[in-house]
């Protein structure tokens, strides 16, 4: 290598340092949960694929929900088993855990056991690193398990610029620092 291409990645890997992680494409969307209530939150979809995306909603302090949600042109089709691993390492996940299973009409939606407590972990997770993914493991209706990955990164961000006060989520996880 010649002494400026060693100053040129020098001065790219300094640049790459400074700018920190890069924030995942988290939307505001307006949601209606599965009893037909009207709500707020946003979404992500995985880095790695389509036809599903990460949602964390609510109605005020009403209820709050996170769900595995088909989405785009091509919806992945969910099996009825709700049958889910997750992690923050692709070589440590969870057992499979069911989560409650929502069908309109030939679609499926995956809701989480506990939504408090599932963000509180996503917030961990990004706390301790602010590169963190969460990777999902699903078994889609007659197909092979897929591993989704969610890059995670501008989660507090986003929550706290779309709908920390609206959702109330002071109340469950403190102010946010």
């Amino acid at each position: 290598m010649t002494r400026t291409t060693h100053v040129i990645t020098g001065v790219l890997a300094t640049i790459l340092l400074l700018a920190g992680p890069a924030a995942a494409e988290w939307k505001f969307e307006e949601f209606m949960n599965p009893e037909g209530d009207r709500g707020i939150g946003i979404t992500l979809a995985p880095a790695n694929a389509t036809g599903v995306e990460l949602a964390f909603g609510c109605q005020g302090a009403r209820w709050r929900q996170v769900a595995l949600l088909p989405d785009g042109p091509k919806p992945l089709r969910l099996a009825s088993d709700g049958r889910v691993s997750l992690g923050f390492a692709p070589d440590k996940l969870t057992p499979d855990g069911a989560w409650k299973v929502r069908e309109r009409g030939a679609m499926r939606a995956y809701f989480a056991p506990s939504a408090s407590s599932f963000m509180g972990r996503l917030f961990e997770a990004e706390r301790a690193n602010p590169n963190a993914t969460l990777y999902v493991v699903l078994r889609p209706a007659k197909k092979a398990p897929v591993t989704l990955e969610f890059p995670i990164a501008g989660l507090r961000d986003a929550l706290r610029k779309q709908i920390w006060e609206d959702c109330k989520l002071a109340d469950y996880y403190g102010e946010l620092d």
